[in-house]
């Protein structure tokens, strides 16, 4: 076993944490006894790294140290002339900055095949509306952001990715049972009974709704996760989850353990609100323990207990194989496990300078007012009729008014070094915190100044995207695992107008293999005014870069209802008939009423794309080709009776696309055209409308074929 700093103590001894895989019976009591005695020499272990967790909450929250004075209450001493400790707490103002740069980079992510194939990629699609609809129904901003404050105060944070039964909508089949008045049997895609884990099938009865369960993200603190004792977190194993519910919640849990289950008594609990410890009532310590899937674990092992009790075991419920949570750190150390935070060099800065302000302020109390001097009984103290301080004593001395001098500029100066060596040491400067340095105004040298800061942030912006790729991956990988066809799961995918679109998911898609990557933002300012302001300028500058309608929807006039024209509906409209024509979907064909001219636009943009030639299915493309060619009939036959319409048209670039009209090659696209046809009922008058046919009643194969 490897040997470390805080086992100086002697609290962990060889042959203490012996690997899980050394466990001979784990049917038994032995497994028991092994979780329980490696969490306790971790808990020990971790015994110091828990302090300075504590200390870091404490500066965090602009409070004194933990450690305070107490006066026995038979004492008659009073405490006069004392001047409460004076915080600027620069360490809160300086983290919440941190954060905000950091949560400022939206969690967005690109899915991407790992081959070519089309259908790959339609796949990569939906599980991009999957990641985006679980984000945002468990708020993935405000995860992050979380995780970020912990990394700041802690040194690292953790956030878990588990599986919650009692999430999600109600189950179909509980749907059905309900409404039939019956209890039915729970089965799968193919009718198969499903059992539990006793092998009983299982009952869906019409009194206790099911829910299709979901995905839940957890950001855990880091005292209660005890890791196996590694140099770095890939080498480790296990780890266990220290949780605290109501014993009777628990019991309900586990009906058949409820006599064994116990309050843990005169056990004392870390309270965050008051930085102290305090007894637990009414409520259990249990643990959680993960083992990932390793050479001597391949399936990996779950266990969930309580002191002497075990409630649970099984192998790793999920199928990446690795434990079940996401890690961000703040400060990396060559062979050191966890994480640390930067509170460890800027604290002692901080103590300094609030014990320098304190000083200043009772300098002020004491030197504020002015002070008579006088014998003890040379004057009438109530005739004197103001606040001055009066000092009396015994001798010959004429009374005199004294007034001190102030506290010296230089106190003043070494304070404000110390907050700009704080900025320096933690990577926070002037500008992000609305105070650039004196004399520059300009607001080109202030962007040069916040280009230089974010320089100096490349290392945290690399680890937050290395979280929230993390994040995807086992996004995905837990939801196809859980995920079942007969769930009938719907997706609101929120589009960029915030309305809800409704598209059935197919869970099968979860099981493909994908590469997650960060989605690039355009060059655009991140700020609303200056992405404006910026949008404003190239349209000045070129305005016919971009067609109205687009200049519309990047302006995001479209989020608010009132600002939904007829320009922003038909862009929406089309690149929805763009998405669902590529994934093979149904689409109408175009109506007389609609905006020929922004859906050939948008159309035409998406067939430019190389992909549509070289990979996109003959079907699928020549479905996109027919419609569009559809919408330019309507638009040549509308030229001919208003003639505005014939000029813009005359103007728009590569009209037409297809100026003898579309034909169809594939046998497959004019099997399916007569199919569509005879499904509505219409007269089939040619094999593929615009195709010729000669006296066989076969299609001409080449038009030089016609006689």
């Amino acid at each position: 076993m490897d040997s470390f700093d805080d086992f100086d103590d002697g609290i962990l001894d060889k042959g203490v944490l012996k690997p899980f895989h050394t466990v001979k019976d784990k049917e038994k009591e032995d497994i028991l006894d092994w979780a329980e005695t490696t969490v306790e020499a971790l808990e020990k272990q971790a015994h110091k790294r828990h302090i300075r967790y504590r200390k870091n909450l404490s500066a965090y929250k602009g409070l004194s140290p933990l450690t305070t004075t107490t006066i026995s209450r038979t004492s008659d001493r009073t405490l006069l002339n004392t001047t409460p400790k004076f915080v600027v707490n620069h360490i809160y103002d300086m983290t919440e900055t941190k954060v905000s740069q950091m949560t400022r980079l939206k969690p967005n992510v690109e899915v991407l095949p790992t081959n070519d194939e089309f259908d790959d990629k339609n796949a990569a699609l939906a599980v991009k509306y999957l990641i985006n609809h679980l984000w945002y129904i468990n708020n993935m901003d405000d995860i992050l952001q979380k995780m970020q404050r912990h990394t700041r105060i802690f040194g690292e944070s953790y956030c878990f990715i588990t599986w919650d039964k009692h999430k999600g909508d109600l189950h179909p089949m509980y749907v059905k049972a309900r409404d039939l008045g019956v209890d039915l049997d729970y089965t799968d895609e193919e009718g198969n009974p499903v059992l539990d884990k006793e092998g009983n099938p299982i009952k869906l009865s019409k009194d206790e709704p099911v829910l299709t369960g979901d995905i839940n993200y957890e950001v855990e603190v880091p005292w209660r996760v005890l890791l196996q004792r590694k140099k770095k977190l890939d080498d480790v194993d296990y780890c266990f989850r220290v949780r605290v519910k109501p014993t009777e919640d628990l019991k309900k849990e586990y009906p058949k353990l409820a006599d064994k289950i116990k309050k843990s008594a005169n056990i004392k609990a870390y309270d965050a609100e008051t930085l102290h410890e305090k007894l637990l009532e009414d409520e259990t310590i249990y643990y959680e323990f993960y083992h990932k899937k390793s050479e001597h674990c391949p399936n990996g092992y779950y266990l969930k207990f309580t002191k002497g009790l075990l409630l649970e075991r099984a192998e790793l419920p999920y199928s990446h194989g690795n434990l079940p949570f996401e890690r961000i750190t703040d400060i990396d150390i060559p062979e050191q496990l966890n994480g640390q935070s930067a509170y460890e060099m800027i604290r002692p800065i901080q103590n300094m300078h609030n014990n320098l302000s304190t000083l200043l302020a009772k300098n002020i109390y004491l030197t504020g007012h002015a002070k008579w001097v006088m014998p003890r009984g040379a004057c009438k103290i109530e005739a004197l009729g103001n606040d001055s301080t009066i000092v009396q004593y015994q001798g010959p001395q004429p009374p005199q008014l004294l007034q001190t001098a102030p506290n010296p500029p230089e106190a003043y100066a070494f304070r404000d070094k110390l907050q700009d060596e704080m900025g320096q040491v933690y990577g926070v400067h002037g500008v992000s915190r609305s105070s650039p340095p004196p004399g520059i105004t300009a607001g080109v040298a202030l962007q040069f100044l916040n280009e230089q800061e974010q320089e100096r942030s490349t290392s945290d912006v690399a680890k937050h995207n290395n979280l929230v790729q993390a994040l995807a991956r086992q996004t995905i990988a837990v939801a196809g695992d859980y995920y079942q066809p007969d769930d009938g799961r719907m997706l609101r995918i929120v589009g960029k107008d915030n309305k809800y679109s409704i598209r059935h998911f197919d869970s099968a898609n979860l099981n493909k293999d994908y590469d997650i990557r960060i989605q690039v933002g355009s060059a655009l300012p991140e700020s609303k005014a200056g992405k404006i302001q910026r949008i404003v300028e190239i349209m000045q500058m070129k305005p016919d870069l971009l067609s109205n309608e687009r200049w519309v929807d990047l302006l995001e006039f479209g989020n608010t209802d009132k600002m939904v024209t007829l320009i922003t509906a038909a862009v929406k409209s089309a690149e929805s008939e763009n998405e669902d024509i590529m994934s093979g979907k149904p689409v109408s064909d175009p109506q007389d009423f609609e905006d020929h001219f922004i859906h050939w636009r948008t159309h035409v943009k998406a067939i430019q794309n190389r992909a549509f030639k070289e990979e996109c299915p003959p079907v699928i493309r020549e479905i996109m080709l027919e419609h569009i060619a559809v919408h330019e009939y309507a638009m040549v036959e509308k030229a001919k009776q208003n003639p505005a319409f014939e000029a813009k048209l005359a103007q728009l670039p590569l009209f037409p696309i297809f100026p003898n009209g579309f034909v169809p090659r594939s046998k497959e696209h004019m099997t399916m055209v007569v199919q569509g046809q005879s499904n509505r009922g219409e007269q089939i008058s040619d094999i593929v409308p615009g195709e010729e046919i000669d006296e066989s009643g076969e299609p001409y194969k080449e038009q030089g074929d016609k006689k």
